[in-house]
This record gives structure tokens, C-alpha cells and sequence, in this order.
């Protein structure tokens, strides 16, 4: 009996074709002729001496043995791909994937102000994913996804054996739209229970969020236990709600300079304040990373400090 040879460009092409239910957009997907691909499934399927596909003029549909295969070779894949990268890792390759979390503003402050700027990243493929805290995890620590390689956020890991790089501390206060003060006079944060207060569902305690501020005199530290109607699981919505008059927001000064300047959003307090908050970038030991995501977390982190510092001159940094 012969036995079975399979390729992995064979395997690639089917997984391809099943994920578009097109051999035209798997062809477009693989840079491939339409006609090269057809040839390679009826091949694979000849050897194997099963159908994977059912064809008709319109659609591509597994079989029901193609069904079955198909986690199988979605595995191989994943496995031919770990090796592929774990020897350009030792070798110092670029080439991979390396994924990084971070809440809304920092991810798109990334992609704004920051990806761009790694150079040369050769066949590494930099994958931006959006985790915006969740309740409690402000308090408690955040956890860090499985597929996780970077996380910048505002909170320490719940993994202690993770590393945790400050990047900076954060100046964070209350504001509101001059619109709401008028209507709403505030002068203390005594008086922030009776006022319309957007909360952060990472940080809800009790249906609640805890805002803390300075005394006048900057020699103590006192804790405000604030409510309201509308609950956001990121500053970036919670602004918005801001601007539109719908109440008071706990947000990081040096995020607000535009919205400031135009008067838009306004301190309530002027002398209570503030709150420091940390802004943490959340990675892997040194030892246990690969060598493509040392690269990227070293071009990050390095023009993320750079921005840091001119946003501390005058220019907006980041927020969630």
C-alpha cells in the first residue's frame, strides 16, 4: 500500500478554500492562478480518495468528510507555522506574528503615532487588538490573553511573574462641559454625589466608581464615592458623553488639551485635585519571548516613550 504524501501548500489551499467558499478569492488570497489552484485540490483529493468539497456553480460547501479534516489541517498548519517561526526566532528573523492589546485610545494612538515608525519589520505581521478593562480588573489587576505578546494598559497584571514597565504617571481630574456647570454648579468634590457622574465599569464598586483627589493644601488624600446614569467601558465614550453635556468625567488632563483649549471640556475643581494613573506596558520575561517580539516591543516602547515625552511638553497623549 503507498503511502499518503500531503504538502503543506496542499493543506494551505484547502484551508484557504474553505475559509472564502471560493477557489477564485482563495486563488486572489494565495497570489495564485484560479486554474493552479483547482489543480492542486483535484490532486489532493485524488490522492486522498475522498471529496472535501461539494461544487456548484455558486458555492463551495465541505463535505462531511471535509468537515471533519478540516481541524486537522487548520493544526498542521499552526504547527508547520510554530516551527517556521521558532527557527527565524533563533536565527533572528523578521518574520511572525506579534500581537498587542490595549484599550481603544491606545490602540489607535498606535496606529496613529507609533506602528508606523518601527522600521523595517521585514515579514512580521503586527496584529492590534482593543481590551478595554473590565470590571474590577483596575483594582484587582488585568488579566493578559493567551495570544497576547504586548499589553498597555492602566492597570498592574494579576500575573505576577509578568513584567510590568511604567511609562508614565498620568494627571487625572474631573471635567465637564461648560454647558453641564452652568446648569450644575459644582465648587468641592463634596458636592460630587449629588451631580451626574459617567462611570468606567473597570472601576464600579457597589453600582459606584471611586474618584480621588488632592485636599487644597496638596496634604491629603481623599476618596469620593460617585454615581450616575451611564456607564462606559472605555474614557474614550465617556468623553463623548461629556461633550454632550450628559455629565462629569474622571479623565487624564494631558488627553484633554485640544477639548480644554476649545473649551469644550472644563476642570470643575480648581485647586482639588488629582489623581495619578499609571500607564504600564505589560510583556513576557526577556527569556520566554521570541526574538520578533522583543524587536517589535522594543520599537513601541521606544517611540511610545518618545511621544510620552513631547506629549509631556505640550502635545495630547493617549487615553482609553
Amino acid at each position: 500500500m503507498n503511502k499518503l504524501q500531503i504538502k503543506p501548500r496542499e493543506l494551505k489551499i484547502v484551508s484557504v478554500i474553505a475559509a472564502t467558499h471560493s477557489i477564485g478569492d482563495a486563488a486572489a488570497l494565495l497570489g495564485m492562478a484560479q486554474a493552479n489552484v483547482s489543480k492542486y485540490l483535484s490532486d489532493f483529493e485524488t490522492r486522498v480518495g475522498l471529496k472535501v468539497f461539494e461544487r456548484t456553480t455558486r458555492h463551495l460547501a465541505l463535505t462531511q468528510f471535509g468537515e471533519a479534516l478540516l481541524p486537522y489541517i487548520n493544526a498542521s498548519l499552526e504547527k508547520n507555522s510554530q516551527l517556521i517561526n521558532f527557527i527565524g526566532d533563533y536565527k533572528h528573523e523578521k518574520r511572525g506574528k506579534v500581537t498587542i492589546y490595549g484599550p481603544t485610545g491606545i490602540i489607535t494612538y498606535l496606529a496613529r503615532q507609533v506602528v508606523h515608525k518601527i522600521d523595517d519589520i521585514g515579514e512580521i505581521s503586527i496584529s492590534l487588538k482593543t481590551y478595554n478593562l473590565t470590571a474590577n480588573e483596575f483594582f484587582e489587576g488585568v488579566a493578559f490573553p493567551d495570544d497576547c505578546d504586548i499589553l498597555i494598559t492602566y492597570a498592574q497584571p494579576k500575573d505576577e511573574s509578568l513584567v510590568a514597565s511604567t511609562l508614565t504617571k498620568y494627571s487625572v481630574t474631573a471635567f465637564a462641559s461648560p454647558e453641564y456647570i452652568n446648569k450644575h454648579p459644582i465648587s468641592h468634590p463634596d458636592d460630587l454625589i449629588n451631580h451626574s457622574c459617567i462611570l468606567i465599569d473597570s472601576m464600579i464598586i457597589d453600582d459606584a466608581n471611586i474618584w480621588r483627589f488632592r485636599s487644597h493644601n496638596g496634604e491629603q488624600i481623599l476618596d469620593y464615592k460617585v454615581s450616575g446614569n451611564y456607564i462606559c467601558d472605555n474614557t474614550q465614550t465617556a468623553l463623548e458623553l461629556a461633550r454632550n453635556h450628559l455629565g462629569i468625567v474622571f479623565a487624564p488632563k494631558e488627553s484633554l488639551q485640544k477639548e480644554i483649549n476649545q473649551g469644550a471640556l472644563v476642570p470643575c475643581f480648581s485647586h482639588q485635585e488629582e489623581w495619578w494613573l499609571d500607564l504600564v506596558a505589560i510583556f513576557r520575561k526577556r527569556e520566554y519571548q521570541p526574538w520578533r517580539v522583543q524587536f517589535v516591543l522594543d520599537g513601541v516602547l521606544n517611540h511610545l516613550r518618545s511621544q510620552i515625552e513631547q506629549a509631556t511638553r505640550g502635545r495630547p497623549a493617549p487615553c482609553d
